[in-house]
């Protein structure tokens, strides 16, 4: 099976949602140790639900980078497993 990953060099990264904050934002743990404030975009805001404790990959603002984030996706179960078994998510964000 093919998962998806982040892309580096564009800001992208592993996280873990905390938080669910309503109106489409949430707060979530980062593979690079921060917690930030991640928003569901335009056309995935009613295709793109998560729950607490889902793996997604964020993608990093150029202004305030360290606060805030967007959400790119978001595995699923099955792909989550992948990831655990395949090691390709950090040990920090495995719940």
């Amino acid at each position: 099976m093919r998962v998806k990953l982040p892309y580096k060099p564009k800001g992208e990264m592993f996280a873990v949602v905390m938080d669910i904050s309503g109106g489409s934002r949430m707060k979530a743990f980062c593979e690079d140790g921060l917690t930030r404030m991640v928003r569901i975009g335009g056309k995935l805001k009613k295709k793109m639900w998560c729950r607490v404790n889902d793996i997604i990959i964020i993608k990093l603002w150029t202004i305030q980078s360290d606060k805030k984030s967007d959400l790119v996706y978001r595995y699923r179960p099955v792909e989550r497993e992948v990831l655990k078994r395949k090691g390709l998510v950090p040990k920090e964000l495995i719940v």
